[in-house]
This record gives C-alpha cells, sequence and structure tokens, in this order.
C-alpha cells in the first residue's frame, strides 16, 4: 500500500476526501492560535499555525455562522491542532468506487488527545 498524502487532499480515488477544519469554532472558542488585524476597513482573522492558509474576513463569517449551515470548513493545510474541530470531507460521496485506496489518509492526523472528538468522516 502507498503511503498516505501529505496535504490536506487525497485523490487516488474519484471520491476526492479532504481534510477540513471549522474557522467558526476558532472564534465561538477564542483559540489563542488565531489572529486578527484590520485592513480597509475590514477585520480578517487566520490561524497562527497555518492549519488553514485562508484568512477570513470575520464579519463574514459570523454573519454567515448565524445561518443554518454556518460558515463552513475550510481545507486543512497542516495537521489540526487538539482543540481544532475538523473532519475528513469527502467530497463526492456519491461516487460509489468500493473500498477506500488510502485508508491511512484517514487516520493520518497524529492520534487525538484525551478529551477531543476523533475525526469524523463527513458524507460517507
Amino acid at each position: 500500500m502507498s503511503q498516505p498524502p501529505q496535504h490536506g487532499s487525497c485523490r487516488a480515488c474519484p471520491v476526492r476526501c479532504e481534510r477540513v477544519v471549522y474557522p467558526a469554532h476558532c472564534v465561538a472558542t477564542e483559540c489563542p492560535r488565531l489572529y486578527a488585524h484590520e485592513q480597509d476597513g475590514v477585520r480578517w482573522i487566520g490561524c497562527i499555525d497555518k492549519v488553514y492558509s485562508a484568512e477570513v474576513d470575520l464579519d463574514r463569517l459570523l454573519e454567515q455562522d448565524a445561518r443554518h449551515h454556518g460558515f463552513g470548513a475550510l481545507l486543512a493545510e497542516r495537521a489540526p491542532r487538539a482543540e481544532c474541530k475538523a473532519a475528513i470531507d469527502r467530497t463526492f460521496p456519491q461516487r460509489d468506487v468500493g473500498e477506500c485506496t488510502q485508508p491511512a489518509f484517514r487516520t493520518s492526523f497524529p492520534e487525538a488527545p484525551e478529551g477531543r472528538e476523533p475525526l469524523r468522516t463527513r458524507g460517507g
């Protein structure tokens, strides 16, 4: 069996699994690894550890998070920290391709510390 991909997604089969994190959780829990800065009247937030690399407009995140489906997830660029809310998202779960060709991808994050929910799989 080949090594699991070290980046945030697996393209070994047509399902396309991605490691994701939820920045709204960072805001809600006041994560100490969250930073903020203001530029042109917009407050941007991001992760000091670059678990996700995007900077997010805080007002838009809060606006979207207040809606039924929430803000959603961002691709995890690095292994999530213990306090991160993370998941494996199957982007095309309707594609029935049989057994996972890279099962190590789903377990390649470091072991969840005590008290942290195990990584869950969405969409399948």
